[in-house]
């Protein structure tokens, strides 16, 4: 460069460190509807197994009806 030119300052980027996202996280959340449950909302979620009997009368929901209190109507 010659002298009479003013010298410009170097344009910085941003310092931010940036790390690549670990296996599994979603890059786009925000791009989701929220028309699901999350998968922390299921008892699959947590560790659980799920009911064996989903949506059906259970071994021993006869007795729990007939057992409760008598102010429970």
């Amino acid at each position: 460069m010659s002298d009479d030119t003013p010298a410009r300052p170097r344009v910085r980027g941003s310092r931010r460190a940036q790390r690549p996202a670990p296996a599994g996280v979603d890059l786009t959340p925000a791009a989701h509807p929220l028309t699901t449950r999350a998968t922390d909302d299921t008892p699959e979620g947590w560790g659980e197994t799920p009911p064996r009997n989903a949506g059906g009368a259970g071994e021993n929901d006869e007795r729990l009806q007939s057992d409760k209190p008598p102010h429970w109507g």
